[in-house]
């Protein structure tokens, strides 16, 4: 039975595609920080509850992590990550 369990939690687990930018928004944060965003975005991935809300006006949703946010572009099989950073300047265009 856990085999199961296990072979179908890999089977739902989504791809995770980082863009340039959040790759670079990423290496510039502090090692918690970061670590924290793997965790929270590994998370959803897996299909575990996280704080996710759609944006207005747009097709993105976003991830709270603490203080930071990380904006996604949920594609079924497939999430890109498109910015990560802090709440008051990632919502900016």
């Amino acid at each position: 039975m856990l085999v199961e369990f296990i072979a179908e939690s890999y089977i739902a687990m989504k791809q995770i595609v980082i863009t340039r930018e959040a790759q670079k928004s990423l290496s510039l944060m502090q090692p918690k920080r970061r670590a924290a965003i793997y965790a929270k975005l590994d998370a959803y991935a897996l299909g575990q509850p996280v704080d996710i809300k759609k944006l207005q006006g747009r097709d993105y949703y976003r991830i709270r992590v603490g203080r930071d946010r990380v904006i996604i572009d949920d594609q079924g099989r497939v999430v890109m990550v498109i910015e990560a950073g802090p709440r008051g300047s990632i919502y900016k265009e």
